[in-house]
């Protein structure tokens, strides 16, 4: 080849599909693994059942975005703006949304929460009735990048999550870490806490009607006993 030239027009399909999301903001059901999205103004796009596993997505602008059904597995979303954003039906293992802002938003029914990170978001308002922050027994344990962390139960990571008149009716939050969280006015009937660490969350005018308790850690350090529906019955010694 002579020295000097300089091929065009040797675009991958992975590069067509992001300068398509960037431009036209819809690429539903596309395969964007890996994809650099960082602070990328996304405001509305359509990517439902996207694969975006391993996508970095960090303060990118996600306002209304339609994420339903998308798979977000080890996203990164911190500090996303994801306000109003419908995430119905995603899959979110071990993705991270550390102080996102999810407020308003369609969380309902996600799917493989296990290991996804919600440390200090915003999800006032949020709708995630029947909603699984669950998954099996044992530590979950991130590999992406060569970080790792883990949350002791197998339950989703909540500490100081604001939760203030979100929607959690009929929700598992089993096993979760929800220390410091606020849960003031927030919908909690039937949903289940059993096992959660609460220490030093506000629930202070939160609907607990029928509300799983057992073997939860209290908001002041007391560990809940059988009988707690509705409210910490402490254990008997």
């Amino acid at each position: 080849m002579p020295l000097g030239i300089v091929l065009t027009g040797c675009e991958s399909e992975q590069d067509k599909l992001l300068r398509r999301v960037r431009e036209t903001r819809e690429c539903g059901g596309c395969e964007l693994v890996g994809a650099e999205f960082s602070g990328a103004e996304l405001a509305g796009a359509r990517l439902g059942q996207a694969t975006l596993r391993d996508a970095r997505l960090s303060r990118a602008n996600l306002r209304g975005a339609d994420l339903r059904e998308a798979r977000l597995t080890s996203a990164d979303l911190r500090r996303a703006d994801l306000r109003g954003a419908q995430l119905e039906g995603a899959y979110v293992l071990g993705t991270r949304f550390e102080e996102a802002n999810l407020e308003g938003a369609d969380l309902r029914a996600m799917k493989s929460l296990e290991g996804a990170d919600f440390t200090g978001a915003n999800l006032q308002r949020a709708r995630l009735s029947k909603s699984r922050f669950v998954g099996p027994a044992g530590p979950y344990q991130r590999t992406a990048r060569s970080h790792y962390y883990s949350v002791p139960s197998g339950g989703a990571n909540l500490p100081r999550a604001d939760l203030r008149e979100a929607d959690l009716q009929e929700a598992s939050l089993a096993r979760c870490n929800l220390q410091g969280a606020l849960l003031q006015g927030a919908h909690l009937r039937e949903a289940s806490f059993e096992g959660a660490d609460l220490r030093g969350a506000d629930l202070s005018g939160a609907d607990v009607r029928g509300v799983r308790f057992m073997d939860a850690v209290w908001v002041d350090g007391t560990r809940c006993g059988p009988r707690s529906v509705g409210r910490c019955v402490p254990a008997p010694p």
